[in-house]
């Protein structure tokens, strides 16, 4: 059997590589993403599944307060995203969300024009909790920042249901953007609560406390605060909250980021040992044309 010419090993280690520039910001932006544009779809398979796997794993071990970006403060620079960023689409929301942003976003008691959304609460000695819909306006025949909040639902308990519909005075709202899927709400109601099987009212009245659901494009990847001032900052509280999870959560993204950098490397350049995809492809072909003529 004749030894492989030069020609026949470089067929056998070429790949397609397409336009790698093409290639290599597709692969950044998806990971897998360039492999699949250049045909190599094992490969790509491979990477997405793996370096976003590892991405979001992280992001669930840190509930998703583990990516985000801050430049500002000298003392608390996020070093750990310049790896993270690599990740591609899943980790430029927190530049968007850095950037982008009005510094009122991330103060609390900013009350938005009119707002209404589901409310899960409780009232201070009252057994049970609220379920419904809190809705937050101003009267429009007043320029101040005042607002009007009004809740329609109901009180669970463990006896049942019953009707309750009530306002809220001294009203304390957090943040809009900050990284929890939900945005506290506190005050202190004045409504009645409607027996489930009679039509007299009672009064209901005490400290409210409670949460309303936040859009996506509002917590995710946020940044965490660390301000001084009376209360504990969301940088703080998220390392009381999760512990050594926080720092794993960090880990796991900045590793996936990482990877990505390689599969970029990969994509442009194309794989330092060769194809094993093309060569299994040009070790098929052989097999099907058949062995070689012997010299004589």
């Amino acid at each position: 059997m004749s030894a492989p010419t030069l020609a026949s090993a470089a067929a056998a280690t070429s790949v397609g590589l397409k336009n790698p520039v093409i290639a290599g910001v597709l692969a950044f932006l998806v990971p897998g993403l360039g492999h699949f544009y250049q045909g190599r779809r094992f490969k790509a398979a491979l990477y997405c599944i793996c370096i976003l796997g590892t991405f979001f794993t992280g992001l669930r071990i840190g509930h998703g307060q583990v990516v985000y970006f801050q430049w500002e403060d000298p003392e608390n620079r996020t070093y750990a995203y310049l790896c993270q960023v690599w990740s591609g689409l899943p980790a430029l929301p927190a530049l968007a969300q850095a950037r982008l942003r009005s510094p009122q976003s991330f103060d609390e008691d900013v009350f938005p024009e009119n707002l209404s959304r589901s409310f899960v609460g409780t009232i201070e000695g009252v057994e049970g909790e609220l379920q419904g819909v809190l809705s937050i306006s101003r009267p429009a025949d007043d320029r101040s920042r005042r607002r009007e909040a009004k809740f329609t639902g109901k009180l669970v308990s463990a006896s049942g249901e019953s009707p309750v519909e009530g306002e809220l005075a001294g009203l304390g709202i957090g943040p809009q953007v900050a990284p929890s899927t939900r945005r506290g709400v506190a005050g202190y109601f004045q409504g009645k609560q409607t027996a489930a099987r009679a039509d007299t009212a009672t009064p209901l009245v005490g400290r409210l406390a409670g949460s309303i659901p936040r859009p996506v494009w509002d917590w995710y990847e946020a940044p965490l605060r660390d301000v001084d001032g009376p209360r504990m900052s969301s940088l703080d509280q998220a390392h009381r909250d999760l512990g050594s999870r926080f720092e794993l959560g960090v880990v796991y993204t900045m590793i996936a980021g990482l990877l990505n950098v390689l599969a970029i490397f990969d994509a442009v350049h194309g794989p330092a040992y060769g194809d094993e995809e093309e060569e299994s492809r040009s070790a098929a072909d052989s097999t099907a044309s058949g062995p070689e003529p012997k010299s004589n």
